[in-house]
């Protein structure tokens, strides 16, 4: 197995490598899974500084596959997210989502939920942008960002309804480790309008998952490059 040259690290992963986004659901930003193929798990914590808090747990799966620079990724990514979500009053719910990705960079998702006696669909469209990358063949690091527009139906004893969409802008970090063990920070809900909605909120979460495909593992076997002297050294590039 070859070493990942500084090629592959910097230079190539940045402009290939499509932020795969998982489910987003109450509570949680959307958050970046670097899943090349296979599967990968997370496990999620969010909240707000009003006494919002959520704790998911969210799957993925890699479905089809395409080649890009010799390096095969995933085409289309399915993920599903089950959450526990608490608030200021004690009240406590579950929350459920889907989100299916096309090159892991343009998102549709859908999440339901029961709050304050209300039950909502919410539905996010997403366009992931990675911004910055750094590493070497042991590490990555990553900054990106991911703006999206908001749809909410409400569901009330007295009928139904559509809300007024609206946009937003999601903030997060990831650094991998080769082993395919990852750690998130992130936060959603920027450049909106608060309000009294659940969904509508600005919100920090942070997470851990694994993959046995993580980019880095995909980057290595797909390098048939000799050893590079400076492999271990970090580099940076920025995506955009």
């Amino acid at each position: 197995m070859y070493p990942v040259t500084a090629r592959w690290m910097i230079g190539v992963i940045p402009a290939v490598m499509p932020i795969y986004l998982a489910a987003q659901t109450l509570g949680l930003p959307l958050s970046y899974r670097p899943l090349m193929s296979g599967f990968s798990a997370a496990l999620d914590a969010g909240g707000d500084r009003g006494g919002f808090r959520t704790i998911g747990l969210t799957g993925i799966v890699a479905l089809g596959h395409m080649t890009a620079d010799g390096q095969r990724m995933a085409l289309f990514n399915l993920s599903g997210t089950v959450a526990r979500v608490s608030g200021e009053s004690g009240a406590a719910s579950t929350s459920v989502g889907a989100e299916l990705s096309l090159l892991g960079s343009f998102a549709v998702g859908v999440n339901r939920s029961r709050w304050a006696g209300v039950t909502r669909t919410y539905i996010p469209l997403a366009a992931a942008l990675p911004l910055v990358g750094c590493g070497d063949a042991n590490h990555l690091l990553f900054f990106y960002g991911v703006p999206v527009w908001n749809f909410e139906r409400l569901e009330p004893p007295t009928g139904a309804a559509w809300q007024r969409s609206w946009g937003s802008v999601n903030l997060g970090a990831l650094f991998e480790l080769k082993s395919g063990l990852g750690f998130q920070l992130g936060v959603a809900g920027l450049f909106q309008r608060p309000t009294p909605d659940p969904y509508r909120r600005v919100v920090i979460g942070a997470g851990v998952h694994f993959s046995p495909h993580g980019i880095l593992a995909a980057a290595t076997a797909a390098s048939a490059a000799p050893a590079a002297p400076d492999q271990n050294r970090w580099r940076c590039s920025v995506a955009l």
